[in-house]
């Protein structure tokens, strides 16, 4: 997978080094120099310095040959306008945003972007973090109506701890779409084994969920 993340904000650089440790191909593109420079020291020349607006930027990127593009700015109407050129202009399948207000994330779904991640989910994501039986953490509503995204971690006396995952039985129009390792984020591939602590990004129906997150936490 290709992915073009725009913004180099503390997410994008963590969700960068996440996918290249995986074995995606990732270009930045920020503003910031001393934001770049971070980045190319730590993993190589991978960032692009520039504005994630300007068009010619995008195409040095490579964003016409990306299968999704991220857009993690910081700034809401950044990302809403990145995510429309990449859509519109460069015809990629799939655009993620993070949104700082919550009051934005009908207006994102609204013109089109596929994932819209609500970063004070994030925030309670992180807060959840450590605790002993957490629960789910809904981390947004899709644009296609009645669709969850939502985050399980798995405790290490659950049922599927050991078994492949798509042995599996999800409930109906569910699937994974994330699978985070201590080594990682991946792409969920045939063969994979889920492990205590291993945290899985799913789809599901809107009503699902608790089904979902018992099959995946249950004894």
């Amino acid at each position: 997978m290709f992915a073009v993340i725009v913004g180099c904000s503390e997410i994008g650089y963590h969700l960068a080094k996440s996918l290249l440790a995986t074995g995606h191909e990732v270009v930045v593109v920020e503003k910031d120099r001393e934001r770049c420079q971070l980045l190319i020291d730590e993993v190589g020349g991978i960032s692009l310095q520039g504005d994630g607006t300007d068009e010619v930027i995008l195409k040095q990127a490579g964003l016409a040959r990306a299968d999704v593009l991220i857009a993690v700015t910081g700034r809401d109407d950044t990302n809403l306008v990145v995510c429309q050129m990449t859509k519109h202009v460069f015809n990629v399948p799939r655009t993620m945003a993070v949104i700082r207000d919550p009051k934005n994330e009908a207006l994102f779904h609204l013109l089109g972007v596929d994932v819209v991640v609500n970063s004070i989910h994030l925030v309670l994501a992180s807060l959840e973090e450590g605790i002993p039986g957490r629960p789910l953490v809904h981390l947004s509503s899709l644009s296609a109506p009645g669709t969850e995204l939502i985050s399980v971690s798995i405790p290490s006396d659950a049922g599927v701890v050991g078994m492949r995952l798509e042995d599996v039985e999800l409930p109906p129009h569910s699937f994974i779409s994330l699978v985070i390792k201590k080594g990682g984020a991946s792409l969920p591939a045939d063969g994979l084994v889920l492990e205590a602590d291993d945290e899985l990004v799913a789809v599901t129906m809107t009503g699902d969920e608790q089904t979902l997150y018992d099959i995946l936490t249950g004894v």
